[in-house]
Formats: C-alpha cells, structure tokens, sequence
C-alpha cells in the first residue's frame, strides 16, 4: 500500500510488483502518477496538505488501483514524520528496529563541520570504555548515529526504495521534485537532501543544499550532487568525508562515489586528525580511497605537518587498513660517521594471499649498495621464510675496517611443516660472511648480532595417548658464532632423542629418556687473540685462553645418555609422597682428545699429585642410580586480613635424594653442561647440573615451606617460600667456573681437594646450601612485586639476590624497578707484556635498572620514558636512556636519547655508543621515519609500542 500523509510521500512494498524491484524508483519519482495503469487519471498534478492517496494493487494485479481521499483531522495531530515500515529482504518490522526521525537542514548543515565526531564527554559509557582501551590518547571517536537501514544485511541494489520529503510534485516529463527534509533509503544506502529532483525515465537523482549520502563506514556531505538509484554511483561537490573504521576525513571539491564503493576524490585532502584538528594533512590532485583493497593512492602528494610541508611525492600507495598490498614503505634515512648519508626504501610484494616479500635497497655513502630481501609464505600444514642479504660490491669503507674489499652478506631459512598432527618438522638456518656483520649493519630478519646463528634441521614424531606417551626426536644442529667474547659452541651432528611416559597400572610411572648426540666443532673454535686473527686488529681487547697442555677441551665424539625412572606418586587432598628410582647412564666415544701430563704446577689440577697422559680414556662412562622420597602437606584456612576475606594456605615440603659420587668424572668432557644457578625451585631438582656430562653426587634432605594468600576468586594475592639443602656427606663433582680465568680447566676433584680454590672447596664440603627463598606479593593484578634471595649461612655473604618491582596499569603506563646481585669467583686478567702473569680482580653481578614509560600529568598526550642501568661492579653505565612522545589520534611523535654499552663488549675497555632517534607515525598513512630505534625501547618491560 502507498499514502500520502500531510507533507510526506512513502512508498512501501506489500506486494509483488510486474516490474524489476529497481523500477520501483519510478514509482517514487512520479509520486505513483504515471504511465502505470490506474483507474482514474488524476487531474490535479500536486496534493494539497489536506488530501492523500489510497492505493492498492488493482483487480487485475498488473498495477495500482489509486484515488484521493481527505486527511481526518486527528491524522494531522500525529507526528510530523511518522517512520516507515518497509518489509522486503533483509528488513524487520519490529517496533524495536523503527528508524529516528530524519536529520533537519540545520543539523545536517551542521554535519558537514562535525563529521559524525562524538566527543569523549558525549560517548556512551560502554563506548567510553572501549576507546580507553583501544586509543586512550583520542579525544573522541567517529559514531554513525543509528537510522533506518543501517543494519539492512541483504543486496542494496535489489531492495525496495523509501522516499520522504515535507512537500512534493512532480511534471508531465515524469521528473518529480521532493522538497523539505528529503530522505531517499534503498537497503543500507540513504541520501539526505534540501531538494530532490527524480527522473522515471533514466532513475537519476539530482540533490541540492545539504546533501548527505550515508552507507555502513561512509558518510559523504556537500552542497549539492547526483546519483544514479539504480547502481548507487553517486557524486558530491564541495564535500566533506568520513570512512569511520579507518578513522580518517578530509575534504574534496568533488567526490565520486563509485558502484564498488571505490571514492574519487579531486583536489582533495586526507588525515586522521579530528575534525578542526589539522596536525597532519596529506593532500594531493587526486586520491582514490578503494575499501574493497583496504588501500589509497594519491598523485602529486604533498604530506604537511601543522601547515608544513615536509613530503612530497607525485604518487603515493598507502593503507587505509590492515590489509596487505604491494608497493613501497616509507623510506628511513640517516647520516653517519661510519656509513655517511644513509638512504633505505623497501618495497613490499604482495605475491598472493600466503606468499609476499620484501624487497630492500639500502644505499650506503661510505660502503655501498646492500640489497636485502624476506620472502615469506603460510599455509594450512606450514609456514616459513627466506631471507638474504649482501653488499652487491665489496666494503668500501676505508677507516678501520678489517673487511675492507671483502664479500659481507648475511642469510637465513625458516621452515615449520605439519605432517600430521603428531609428526612435525622444522627447518632454521642462518649463516654470515662474518661476525660483525649484523652489528655494522644490523637487519630486518630476526637475528641476533651476539648470539650464535642456528643452523638446524630436525623432525618429531608424538605417539602414544594421554596416559601414555612418547615422542621421538631428531635433529642436527650447528652454530655460528657471532660473539666477540667467547669459544664457539659444539655442534650437535646428529641428535637423536627419544623419551616418554607409560603408567603402570593405576599409580606406578615410569618415565624414561635416551639421548644420543655427536659433537663436533670447527678446527678454529677458541676465541682468538687480536695477533692470531685479522678480524680483531685491535690491541686493547684482552681475553682468555686456555692451557695448550690441557687436551680435554679439544675432544670430539658421540655421547649417549640414557635415564630411566619409576616412581610411586600417592596423593590425597592433605598431601602427598612420592618415592622414585631412577638409573643414569653416560658414555662417550671420543676422538681428537689430546693426552697429556697434567701436574700441580698447572692451575685448576684434579687434586692428584700427577695425571698421567694414560689416565685419559677415549671412550670414558659414568654409571649412576638414585633414589628420591619426595613429599608434602597442605593445610589452608580462612583468614581477614585489612577487611578482606583470604584463603591462607601452608605447604611444607621435605625431598630426601641420594646420588652415589662416580669417580673419574673429570676425564668426560663438556660438551654443553655448566652448573645451575641456585634459587628455592633448585631445592626439588634430581642434579645441581644442567646437561647430561656431570651427574652431581649427593647424600641430602631439602627442607622447605611455601604459603600463600588466595583471594575469592583464585588471585594469588602473596606467596613465600623458603628452604634449605641439608647435606650428609660432601660433594665431589663440581664444574668450575671459567670467567676469563686462565687455565681454569673443567673437571671433577678427588678426595683431597688439592687445588681448589677455598670458595669452591667449601661450597662442596659445607654441610648446608645457602638459604634459599622467594616472595612475590601482588598489590593488584597491575602493580607487583618479586624477590629471590639466597643466603650462604656458612660464610655470612649473599650468594644472589634480585628485586623487581613492577607497575603496568596500562599499556602506555608502565613504572620498573629492579636489583641484580650475583656472587661470582674473580675474573683473570692476563698481563699483555709478560702472558705468564696476570691479576685478578672482581666478578660480581652488580647492577641496578630503572625504567619507566609513563603519560605527563597535564595532558593525556604527552608521554615520558627512559632507562637507566648502572654496573656497581665495574662502575660504569650500562645503558641510559631519555625520550618524549607525542601520541593523538591524528600522529605518534617519538624521539630519544640513548647511550648503551653492547653486551659483549670488553669489560675493561668498553666501547659506548650514543644516539638521537626519531619516529614520526601519521595514523591512517604510517610510518615516514622506519623503525627509528624502537628495538632499544625493549628494556622497558611493559611497554607496547601502540602505532598503526
């Protein structure tokens, strides 16, 4: 039915139609007066306020049977803009989905200014949420008020047509004209006009004053415009616009608003910025904004910062999304005493939807063209990337280089690969033309410049089920060794491991583990003086090297481990005790091994007045069984502490474990183990060692004690531990610690501890461990606080210790505090003029770290952060840092200082390094500056780098 009420016209669709639902836009341009058969021809060709039409489908069903009938008065009280109900696809006629009343000329007028911007104060409380969550520095956000349609979910294009208007008439060459508050809605789409002209013949559509057209993230505004009903293409002059997702607006003396949604957009501008707001504007000729890519272009682009230019380009390809496209990141740029003017462009290569590739050109003043390139892929069963890098010519740097006219290069491969759900395989490689080329150059690829590079290829099959399974694993794997500092690792070729669980019966286990591994490592694995290797020319690097007489560091071979252990778990609500047996096997078959006289008069002997070259075995063994009891209580209560409620928990805990010592310990090398770091968790472990060549012997009871608080809901609100190791007999096996200390072999002792120094002898003779504890107490779920301590109650000194102290209300609101202290045997420094001489001096882990990020108090904009990490041993700083940011919705300004020290420096002449650097982020465009540093922003723990 269709009717006219006092100064609206509306058309609703209650029945099939003869015509193509599209031609319901003639129906609405002629106002239902025209060549459509009707019972009567109707004279008059305008409807005064006090007439409407009655209209229903005619007898024959082949069109609209209409006459004219006056208003009741009580129709003219109702509202002036009653709300259409249109049923058809994707409609609903619930009372809950009736439209609001359509925007007046005033408010639309005012549109054009505001943009669909709600402002903080204004948002809904749920709406103010989110934007706290999602952009807290935002003073508001783009919000499309609700009307009719917005929610349509089935095809625009097909979908009935609803016309409103104050006043409306129409002539005899079928144009009809709206005037007064024009609404025309088909599906989601809705134009707003002062005044509509409707064709029948060609369903165009001419809009005057105040044209508002609205689609789901889209809002056009300007003074006047067409469109075309059928398709949706619709065109704006002197406009203004809003993709309300992308959070980005501009202006436009002409936007075209394609049947694909695609907008043309001539002279025009485009930014993040709120309106009123132009902190960063991008401008251009043309620019195209395409939602269906998730990308824009623009020609002859200038970016302007505050009224500023600082970019221009005559093309431009930038994301309006997340979405991923081809085409060219911003370029990074720098200058350097080492690289002189320093200019990098990438290229991204969308290949397809899981497959890309990044190309890099790098053009160095002082070294260079570099070319690095990461492609990358995924699929539903893997994932992986390639990456390579080089100098296309030589090094050309002159000034203190040592691989001046040599190859520099650096490459890698990644490879993850699902077989099954229970067989994997991966694939991780990476090699270098040296061991400064990730710290001249640096890269994008993921690798470390201190850390070795892995080259690794292994595969892993899960068998089994939930009770009972295993899994068996083989790799082979070799490292690079990018330190400066250290002896280059053994290389695992191959390593095969196979282990498992199987429960025997309803309470017996039995875990098991085997583990074969062939070591190996280049000839050139000791860490080099400057005069035995022309990568390190410099004479004031000192370091350590080991004893030429001592051949045990030099083996080669396969080792095979293997453990077996059956345990007896019994547990109750109140407790629970544990006994456990387990067997231990180590066997080697070595080659290479240099035998040699070891005596007294070398430091770090075993302990014996000789070794003899024929005590050394090529194929050494260790043998050894274990017994353990574990056990422990739990006893909780109801407690109120400060007003609230907790559940205080107490949980002692005893483990007895006894480990016979196995001679001749001394003679298996060390291939990859080192003594572990004592904490209150090593109270529970089986061995004081990491790794399979040492098994440390013991005779002990570890006593100990954990009690929490627990809040209502399960929040850990505090816990403390503290225990002790009491010992029955001493150890024998130890590791020693090598530091830089010359001649210090690794080894086990005999009996009578000839040799050791009298730290390390005590702590294998002392009858106790230190005194182990940990706390950690949680003010709330953002701001806690966590201390290890571990006191040595023989000789009154603190073996480590660490706080830290952490406050992350919010990801831009972070505020740590931390501790470092570890008691370390003294490092050797060897005397460069006369080698056979040196001095000791100390070792200690001694530092203190402070960082922050945190919002300036006078504005939510402005933010602070820095670091400070100082080295009380050395008495140096370690890395200091001090910086500003500037974050809105419109750009991210970031700029700090940093001056640091490398890891791997040498302890006693450092070579510090400084910097300035500058990120500039436009939201909505992106990064014009490159990383600019922010890998150093990592130290600060808690803090997310929020940019788009």
């Amino acid at each position: 039915m269709v009717r006219k009420k006092p100064g609206i016209v509306e058309l609703m669709e209650m029945h099939p139609l003869p015509f193509k639902p599209r031609a319901l836009t003639l129906a609405i341009a002629a106002i239902l007066i025209s060549s459509q058969p009707i019972n009567q021809v109707m004279a008059e060709t305008t409807l005064s306020p006090e007439e409407q039409w009655n209209c229903s489908v005619s007898a024959s069903s082949n069109g609209w049977s209409c006459s004219v009938s006056p208003v009741r008065q009580g129709d003219l009280r109702r509202a002036p803009r009653p709300a259409p109900i249109v049923t058809g696809e994707g409609y609903s006629r619930s009372a809950a989905n009736e439209p609001a009343p359509a925007a007046t000329t005033k408010a639309r007028a005012h549109l054009k200014q505001q943009l669909d911007w709600v402002s903080r104060e204004r948002l809904p409380e749920q709406e103010k949420n989110q934007l706290e969550q999602d952009m807290p520095w935002c003073d508001g956000r783009y919000i499309e008020p609700d009307r009719p349609g917005k929610h349509f979910k089935g095809n625009s294009e097909t979908a009935p047509i609803v016309a409103e208007s104050d006043q409306s008439s129409y002539d005899e060459e079928s144009v009809a004209t709206l005037t007064g508050n024009v609404t025309l809605r088909q599906g989601n789409r809705q134009v707003q006009a002062d005044i509509a002209r409707l064709d029948r013949e060609t369903n165009f559509a001419e809009l005057e004053g105040n044209v508002v057209f609205r689609e789901p993230g889209t809002l056009l505004t300007g003074d006047h415009g067409d469109m075309m009903l059928e398709t949706g293409r619709a065109t704006v002059k002197d406009a203004s616009y809003v993709m309300h997702q992308a959070h980005i607006r501009g202006d436009s003396s002409e936007i075209i608003r394609n049947e694909d949604a695609v907008l043309e957009l001539k002279d025009a501008t485009y930014t993040s910025c709120k309106p009123g707001d132009n902190g960063w504007k991008l401008s251009g000729d043309s620019i195209t904004l395409d939602p269906n890519t998730g990308f824009g272009t623009a020609t002859d682009a200038v970016i302007r910062v505050h009224g500023l230019p600082i970019f221009y380009t005559p093309y431009l390809y930038f994301p309006i999304d997340s979405r991923r496209q081809s085409g060219f990141l911003y370029p990074s740029f720098a200058f350097g005493d080492e690289n002189g003017f320093d200019l990098t462009v990438p290229y991204y290569w969308n290949i397809a939807p899981d497959y890309d590739a990044t190309i890099t050109p790098r053009y160095m003043e002082k070294r260079g063209l570099l070319l690095e390139n990461e492609f990358r892929y995924m699929n539903e069963s893997g994932k992986g990337e390639v990456g390579v890098a080089g100098l296309v010519n030589k090094d050309q740097l002159e000034k203190e280089n040592p691989y001046q006219d040599k190859d520099r290069w650096l490459a890698n491969v990644r490879y993850q690969q699902n077989f099954s759900r229970r067989w994997t395989a991966d694939l991780d490689y990476a090699d270098a033309s040296d061991k400064n080329y990730i710290t001249d150059f640096g890269s994008s690829l993921k690798l470390s410049s201190t850390a070795p590079l892995n080259q690794k290829i292994g595969t892993e099959y899960q068998g089994g089920s939930d009770i009972n399974f295993w899994s068996l694993k083989l790799k082979a794997q070799k490292f690079k060794n990018m330190s400066q500092t250290s002896d280059d690792p053994y290389n695992k070729l191959p390593q095969l491991v196979l282990d498992g669980h199987w429960q025997l019966g309803e309470t017996l286990n039995l875990d098991y583990l085997a583990d074969y591994t062939y070591f190996q490592r280049a000839d050139k694995w000791r860490f080099l003086r400057e005069n035995d290797h022309p990568d390190f020319p410099n004479p004031e690097i000192k370091q350590s090297e080991y004893d030429k007489g001592f051949g045990i560091k030099r083996a080669q071979g396969g080792r095979t481990y293997a453990e077996a252990g059956i345990s007896y778990p019994i547990e109750n609500l109140w407790g629970f005790l544990t006994p456990e047996v387990k067997v231990r096997s180590v066997n080697y078959n070595l080659k290479d091994l240099v035998k040699a006289d070891v005596t007294n008069d070398l430091e770090g002997s075993y302990g014996t007045n000789n070794i003899n070259a024929n005590d050394f075995s090529d194929s050494p063994k260790t043998n050894a069984a274990s017994f353990a009891l574990d056990s422990g209580l739990f006893f909780d209560r109801l407690t109120n502490l400060f007003g609230n409620a907790y559940t205080h928990t107490f949980e002692p805990r005893a483990k007895y474990l006894y480990v016979p010592h196995k001679e001749n310990q001394e003679f298996n090398p060390n291939f990859d183990s080192g003594a572990s770091s004592f904490s209150y968790g090593s109270l529970w472990r089986d061995n004081r060692f990491n790794g399979y060549d040492r098994i440390g012997d013991t005779n002990q009871v570890a006593l100990g004690f954990t009690t929490r608080l627990i809040d209502d809901s399960g929040f850990e609100k505090m816990r403390f531990g503290l225990g002790q190791i009491l010992y029955f007999a001493d150890r024998k096996v130890y590791i020693a610690s090598n530091l830089g200390q010359q001649g210090r072999p690794v080894d086990d002792i005999t009996d009578n501890y000839v040799g050791l120094d009298d730290r390390t002898k005590n702590e294998l003779t002392n009858s106790t461990s230190p005194l182990a504890s940990e706390f950690v107490y949680n003010f709330n779920r953002t701001m806690s606080l966590r201390q290890d301590f571990s006191w040595n109650t023989n000789e009154n000194r603190v073996d480590n210790y660490q706080l830290s102290y952490q406050w992350n209300p919010e990801d831009r609101k972070v505020v740590n505090l931390g501790y470092r202290f570890q008691d370390r045997v003294d490092r050797y420094i060897l005397n460069q003029n006369d080698k056979s001489t040196g001095i000791t001096t100390g070792n200690n882990l001694n530092q203190a770290d402070f960082s922050f990020a945190w919002p300036l108090a006078f504005t939510r904009n402005w933010g602070a952060l820095g670091r400070y990490q100082y080295d009380m041993t050395n008495k140096r700083n370690l890395e200091q840092l001090a910086g500003v940011e500037y974050t809105s919705c419109c750009y991210q300004v970031r700029m700090f200082w940093r001056s640091w020290i490398e890891s791997d420096d040498n302890i006693d002449h450092p070579d510090p390094k400084k910097g300035i650097f500058l990120q500039f982020v436009l939201s909505g465009l992106g990064n014009i500056t490159g990383n600019s540093g922010t890998e150093h922003l990592q130290g600060i723990k808690g803090y997310k780098i929020r940019e788009k």
